[in-house]
């Protein structure tokens, strides 16, 4: 008997939808149906229901969540407006797939769980970093034991000039914050969850905002922003509408005394955009670019390079499978790999971060 397909609806039709979780679903033909999309800018709505097969388009994301009886909804809207729609998806009986942050703090995103446990369906935060060949295997390595403690980590990501140009990353209102949750978000979570989750103490942090709120008069490329598919119906930019961080370091203290280094930018001066994890162990280092394992073999030292079987070959490969994970997840054959412990304790993190940064001291977390 042929499974009942499940029924698809997008909040938010902007990059992110277009470019991740559209294919992402369209290429789940056989599993799911891509019914209907939702944008504040009906025409857009309208553009991408065309574009991609989508049965319906609608102007405002409540009326589709009140007409269609959806089984999955993605979330793909900025920041400050995932709490909202997820938990009104979630009350209309639909699963989510929120883009990450799941929220702007951790007090909505508490509530956000809460909500899913309230209808008895499942939230599931985006994290796509963590759904790559790479990352499975360095999950692998740090569970296995071979680092032995684990007790210093570094990540980042940092952009030369990738200041998103064509959406609402860069307004405060809308977004909450800048590369902090653009990119930052990410690099923790991938490294908590390599770690295990550890309990985070202690953050210190700095944000810095020194070339988005001007014109250099520079040529940048989307893809230097995170659109290497570019944008479909892209937002006028001013960079007078500038203001959040361009730029923001930390510094993580972790029960048992484990330490966190982090950095993530969109723009400073530096020769290219780069980022990596690296994690110091009493018996091993890790680090993922290129995935090395770093010991000791008898008398002599050796880098270990795992032979990693090839990945998708597309943009954002990392949405393709997070939804492939969650309809396995749906259908009863898999275990949600993005738990609500884990991200809770990534959201704190981030909250700690922003207030360490406002305050100029080391916030303490509970």
């Amino acid at each position: 008997m042929a499974k009942k397909k499940l029924k698809v609806g997008i909040i938010g039709t902007g990059m992110i939808a277009v470019s991740g979780h559209i294919p992402a679903w369209k290429n789940l033909a056989e599993d799911v149906e891509l019914t209907a999309v939702a944008d504040i800018l009906a025409d857009r709505a309208a553009l991408v229901a065309k574009s991609y097969g989508a049965k319906h388009a609608y102007g405002d994301w409540r009326k589709m969540l009140k007409e269609q009886r959806l089984d999955i909804v993605s979330v793909c809207t900025p920041n400050s407006y995932h709490k909202e729609q997820t938990i009104a998806a979630l009350k209309a009986g639909a699963h989510v797939l929120c883009e990450k942050p799941v929220s702007t703090s951790h007090a909505n995103a508490v509530e956000m769980f809460e909500a899913a446990d309230a209808a008895k369906r499942i939230l599931f935060v985006g994290q796509s970093s963590r759904f790559s060949e790479k990352s499975r295997a360095a999950k692998e390595i740090c569970a296995s034991g071979r680092l032995g403690e684990m007790y210093f980590a570094e990540t980042y990501y940092l952009r030369r000039r990738g200041i998103p140009t064509w959406g609402q990353f860069h307004q405060k209102e809308h977004s909450a914050g800048g590369p902090v949750y653009d990119l930052g978000v990410h690099a923790i979570d991938l490294l908590f969850w390599l770690m295990g989750n550890p309990r985070v103490v202690a953050v210190s942090g700095a944000t810095y905002t020194k070339f988005g709120n001007r014109d250099e008069g520079l040529a940048t490329s989307l893809a230097d922003s995170g659109a290497p598919m570019g944008v479909l119906t892209p937002r006028p930019y001013n960079y007078r509408d500038f203001n959040v961080e361009d730029m923001a370091a930390g510094f993580i203290r972790l029960a048992g005394g484990a330490t966190v280094a982090f950095k993530t930018s969109w723009a400073a001066n530096i020769p290219q955009n780069t980022g990596s994890t690296i994690i110091l162990g009493t018996a091993g280092g890790l680090t993922l670019d290129p995935l090395t394992l770093v010991t000791n073999m008898g008398s002599y030292q050796v880098n270990i390079a795992p032979q990693l079987p090839g990945g998708r070959k597309v943009d954002f490969s990392g949405h393709w499978e997070e939804a492939e994970h969650f309809v396995k997840v749906l259908r009863g054959e898999a275990k949600l790999l993005v738990t609500r412990e884990e991200v809770l304790n990534v959201i704190k993190t981030l909250d700690a971060l922003y207030e360490s940064a406002a305050e100029g001291r080391e916030i303490a977390v509970a």
